[in-house]
């Protein structure tokens, strides 16, 4: 990257890990008596980044259960939201502008091309699961619950679904706008959507894939502008774009683009939140985002009770594993009175990563939901997509299984979590951020995923020896 790099960009040319522990410490001096979580917690706040970068996949959990055991939670929520998009910027050829005074600049929305599908039904979804094809929902959140895989409150959303979201076996949005910012994304639900009849406005640097326009399936109408569209330098131009899709009336605002490198995840989380900001209410029916199961999460009296049962049927060799301190201490959750948040922080991700997960989805979805809006903020499993193509990604998803962790296809991500977004965009009631999970198990492990991590990915090195190979031949490239 160059030294001054043009369009969506952090502020001073910071890296995450710095803007990270910034914004951390100067909430903890803004709220000192709800954030002094070296009175308590087991790891005592750094004094300087550097430690902090250590340190931070502890720190992490130990900040969010101390801020939400706070009867000011909501109030350190919009405190770090607002910190957080101060840290990005808008760079021109002459200017640097907070994002806010970008968007006073008016801009023409793209033109865009209009497709409507040929097909007649909804989206009957259909979700694959241990080799069985499942349409009842409800018998499908049972059986996911059961198996550790979703909470129990993403059951009863499944069943709710079932119950009352279908017409004929299928979900149906005809006359429904919605707006799919990242629409090619592997996590994307973009195609589901198009299926339930909806209007779909695509937003992405990738066109539409051709297939979708001419399948049977297809019965919502596709926008899309023709030379695509990128929200690190056009920001302008989709809010433009997104004003004129609405036409004044509401649309659902769905938040999946996803990048990795030069700080790109945090970039991108923060132009799709800035777009939101931009928009007026008004014109919101609902802001839809996926949250990593890596990202410190709340768990409720259920996840705790799974988590202590964990413990007390684990296999001897786990329970030996333990023993010898090889999966790490303190347990699967930090707990600051009633409040409990899962350790599932970890370091391969980088603070990119975790940064954009925390203050982009978790905390900015807290902050708007406190305000009114309707947000669906839900966690997804961890999910193979191309973002995780690394050797010890792949060991550690061979050897999850042993330790009781499930990991998901992008088909399987894009169906479960598209039934879930469209429960929340149809109940009467306003979605929880954070309460309906798709956690594959572990947000129920009873031990830190930083630490679970190594043995699991050992397990997958010793049964795909492949995987060992591939990973020394990667070291030996960069070397």
């Amino acid at each position: 990257m160059t030294d001054f790099a043009l369009g969506i960009q952090l502020l001073d040319n910071k890296n995450a890990s710095a803007i990270f522990y910034t914004v951390l410490s100067e909430a903890r001096n803004a709220f000192p008596d709800e954030l002094a979580v070296d009175s308590w917690a087991s790891t005592s706040w750094p004094k300087e980044q550097a430690g902090f970068r250590k340190l931070y996949t502890a720190l992490v959990p130990e900040f969010e259960a101390a801020r939400l055991a706070s009867s000011r939670r909501h109030e350190i929520a919009q405190y770090l939201a607002n910190a957080m998009q101060q840290q990005l910027v808008w760079n021109s050829v002459d200017t640097t502008q907070s994002l806010q005074e970008r968007f006073c600049v008016s801009a023409a929305p793209f033109s865009l091309k209009q497709i409507i599908g040929t097909g007649t039904g909804g989206w009957k979804a259909e979700f694959t699961y241990r080799g069985l094809c499942w349409g009842d929902f409800a018998a499908l959140g049972s059986e996911l619950a059961k198996c550790n895989v979703i909470t129990i409150a993403a059951a009863n959303a499944l069943s709710w679904i079932d119950q009352h979201g279908l017409e004929n076996g299928e979900l149906k949005l005809a006359g429904r706008k919605i707006a799919v910012l990242g629409a090619a994304a592997e996590m994307a639900p973009t195609q589901a959507l198009l299926e339930t009849g909806a209007d779909v406005l695509w937003i992405d640097r990738a066109p539409p894939p051709a297939e979708w326009l001419g399948s049977a399936k297809f019965a919502g109408t596709l926008y899309y502008p023709p030379n695509n569209a990128d929200l690190l330098t056009q920001p302008s131009e989709i809010l433009a774009t997104l004003l004129a899709f609405a036409n004044g009336g509401p649309i659902d605002l769905c938040l999946y683009a996803y990048a990795p490198g030069q700080a790109r995840e945090m970039r991108l989380t923060g132009a799709m939140n800035a777009l939101v900001h931009a928009m007026p209410r008004e014109l919101i029916a609902s802001v839809t985002m996926l949250v990593s199961p890596t990202t410190p999460a709340e768990l409720q009296a259920d996840d705790r009770v799974a988590m202590q049962s964990r413990r007390d049927q684990r296999p001897v060799w786990e329970a030996m594993l333990d023993m010898l301190g090889l999966l790490g201490r303190g347990g699967g959750c930090v707990q600051k009175d009633q409040s409990a948040v899962v350790r599932t922080v970890v370091s391969i991700q980088g603070a990119s990563y975790q940064v954009a997960q925390y203050f982009g989805k978790v905390i900015m979805a807290e902050s708007w939901a406190s305000q009114g809006l309707r947000v669906s903020a839900n966690t997804a499993a961890i999910t193979k997509t191309r973002s995780l193509d690394h050797p010890v990604f792949d060991a550690a998803f061979g050897g999850a299984e042993a330790m009781g962790v499930e990991t998901f296809t992008p088909e399987q991500s894009r169906c479960l979590n598209g039934l879930l977004a469209i429960h929340d965009w149809l109940h009467e009631d306003l979605p929880v951020p954070g309460r309906l999970r798709v956690h594959g198990g572990i947000h129920t492990l009873p031990y830190p995923l930083e630490s679970a991590l190594r043995p699991a990915a050992a397990i997958g090195f010793a049964r795909s020896p492949a995987l060992l190979m591939g990973l020394l031949g990667s070291l030996f490239e960069r070397r």
